[in-house]
């Protein structure tokens, strides 16, 4: 059985992590706000940065190297399977 005392602390645990996830959102809507060029240039950097370190990646295996069409079907093959994955976790 669970004491009232016990509910009493984990209501005021979840209040005051809710009080603190509403500051920081806040908080950070601001800074946003201030500065929308540089964060879309650091997220701009941050993508072109991990697609090029992929690609580069890939680039090392050898079977890739040598046939494209297998890099495609590969590629194909994964979202077809990411995508059937999403409709049955959807329902």
């Amino acid at each position: 059985m669970v004491d009232k005392d016990q509910l009493d602390i984990l209501k005021k645990l979840e209040d005051l992590t809710a009080k603190i996830n509403q500051l920081f959102s806040e908080k950070g809507r601001n800074v946003f706000s201030r500065y929308p060029l540089l964060f879309a240039l650091l997220i701009v950097f941050g993508v072109t940065m991990v697609t090029q370190g992929i690609k580069d990646m890939l680039n090392e295996i050898p079977i890739f190297q040598d046939s494209p069409f297998i890099m495609l079907l590969f590629g194909m093959l994964i979202l077809i399977i990411t995508g059937t994955l999403y409709k049955k976790l959807e329902k």
